[in-house]
């Protein structure tokens, strides 16, 4: 069964390669390595699964492709989850493949100055410098959002756009365990459990979220949760492992992050947990453990 996860990764790190070459873009700012972010895509931001991605410099912003101005707002509130506070002045582009880019947090003067009497951007070109208009107060950064119109979902940009040099460094410590009765566990305390279900958590991360998590069960994969895409049902997000996973789910506190679920049955198992960042680089923890 190890083998056959081994495997797993192999051909899931091939397949994230080849996604990178078949739509890659434009990146809105011209640096996007591992210190040019204050939030990952995904991220738990004031109870909400965020479905942005928050750069954390003022910048010039460009055009990610060839895009049809679909709307500029100025310092206006919307109340949907996909934008759930006011994006400040924003500049939303329609592209010809049913994804819309958005950039909000933006100087409202430049905005007039480079995209005024202009319908169409080319991929490139600059829409306007980053400004202190959005629900980040006094940040002069980007946030940078795109939907899918088909799947009414969130993109991950990082599975869109070039890959960066490098990554911020995913820490996976403060592993937890966690019964049906909402009880923790240190898992570096506690080996022996009683049966039933778990839900496995880490400490979360300020900044990266992970791309993939992954729990095994001797070898047996019994969920994954993938950090590409936000949608959106019934007015809450989520993301997919074995089920849709919601914010509470996910975050059920500011300092909890879910890697997974699981079913433990009476006899000794190994519980493996790995994670996995957009560059393909793997970390794996394994924990022996015996249930009665």
């Amino acid at each position: 069964m190890k083998k056959s996860f081994n495997v797993f990764i192999i051909a899931f790190s091939l397949i994230l390669a080849f996604s990178n070459t078949l739509f890659a873009v434009e990146w809105p700012q011209e640096d996007f390595n591992n210190d040019a972010f204050n939030s990952y895509f995904g991220q738990n931001v004031s109870g909400r699964i965020s479905t942005s991605l928050v750069f954390s410099d003022p910048a010039e912003v460009k055009a990610m492709k060839d895009g049809k101005i679909l709307i500029v707002m100025s310092d206006v509130s919307d109340d949907s989850e996909f934008f759930p506070s006011t994006l400040g002045n924003c500049v939303i582009l329609c592209h010809d493949d049913d994804l819309i880019s958005v950039y909000a947090n933006l100087d409202g003067e430049s905005v007039e100055e480079n995209i005024e009497d202009k319908s169409l951007l080319k991929e490139g070109q600059i829409i306007a410098q980053t400004g202190n208009s959005g629900w980040q107060e006094t940040r002069s950064n980007l946030e940078f959002q795109i939907i899918d119109l088909q799947k009414s979902a969130a993109i991950n940009p990082k599975i869109l756009l070039p890959r960066a040099e490098n990554e911020i460094e995913f820490t996976m410590t403060g592993i937890m365990l966690q019964n049906k009765d909402g009880k923790l566990f240190d898992i570096r305390e506690n080996k022996v459990y009683p049966s039933g279900l778990y839900k496995v958590f880490q400490t979360r991360n300020k900044i990266a979220a992970p791309y993939k998590t992954t729990v095994t069960i001797n070898g047996v994969v019994v969920d994954e949760i993938a950090f590409d895409t936000v949608g959106q049902e019934n007015g809450k997000l989520y993301l997919i492992g074995k089920k849709k996973y919601d914010s509470l789910s996910l975050y059920p506190d500011e300092n909890l992050l879910l890697l997974g679920e699981m079913m433990l049955t009476p006899g000794r198992s190994t519980l493996g947990l790995t994670v996995q960042n957009y560059l393909g680089k793997i970390k794996q923890q394994n924990y022996v453990i015996s249930i009665y």
